[in-house]
């Protein structure tokens, strides 16, 4: 069920953010949007069969969410992506991907490590095109 994947990436991010140390006023809202960013990737994930996607509008929804913790908290927002993240990390894919090669199934582990890293990238790029648009978003609200 959706609500146990929420409850389970909140509480994740919630004791990940004691272990790297955070700001206390950060930890609640930092758990929060690992809640709703890894939902909104099961929805993807799931409702469209495309777990890719699921990747990119769930970091685009963290990485946006951030922005806005991070301008209301007077913090910076890797504060929070940073921890918020770390539930929807790909790290089965990346343990698989090295179990097939120690195995010597290189058909295998280049299947799993093509998926894997294009997991990754699709995250990377949420967070890069979510820069931009915060970039692009102040500069106007400045000029006009």
């Amino acid at each position: 069920m959706i609500i146990y994947d929420f409850i389970y990436s909140f509480l994740a991010a919630f004791f990940f953010s004691f272990l790297f140390n955070a700001p206390r006023r950060s930890i609640l809202l930092t758990a929060t949007i690992a809640g709703i960013g890894y939902t909104v990737f099961i929805i993807f994930r799931d409702g469209f069969n495309n777990p890719l996607l699921g990747y990119f509008i769930g970091t685009l929804i963290m990485a946006l969410l951030s922005e806005i913790a991070a301008r209301f908290l007077k913090m910076a927002a890797t504060t929070f992506i940073t921890i918020a993240i770390l539930p929807l990390v790909p790290g089965l894919g990346l343990y698989l991907t090295m179990q097939y090669w120690v195995q010597n199934n290189y058909q295998v582990t280049v299947q799993t490590g093509t998926q894997t890293m294009l997991a990754i990238g699709a995250m990377a790029m949420a967070i890069a095109v979510n820069s931009l648009l915060v970039k692009f978003y102040l500069r106007f609200r400045h000029s006009s």
